[in-house]
């Protein structure tokens, strides 16, 4: 019984963890706020570029994470 309740939680823990990790939305809203902070001069291009780059790899990341997984 108790090997079975926490299997359960590790399941669980493991599905939300994927969940967090392949979240376009998260991504995009954060990309969304980096171009607002570049607008508003609050970080440089520089910065912005260094940034957006992380971001958009990350979306990437995920896009192949999903095909993988569908295949």
């Amino acid at each position: 019984m108790l090997f079975k309740g926490l299997f359960f939680i590790f399941k669980e823990i493991a599905k939300r963890v994927e969940e967090e990790l392949t979240d376009e939305d998260s991504v995009k809203q954060q990309l969304a706020e980096l171009y607002r902070m570049l607008e508003t001069g609050r970080i440089t291009e520089k910065e912005f570029d260094k940034r957006e780059g992380e971001l958009i790899e990350r979306l990437e990341e995920i896009e192949e994470y999903k095909r993988r997984k569908v295949a």
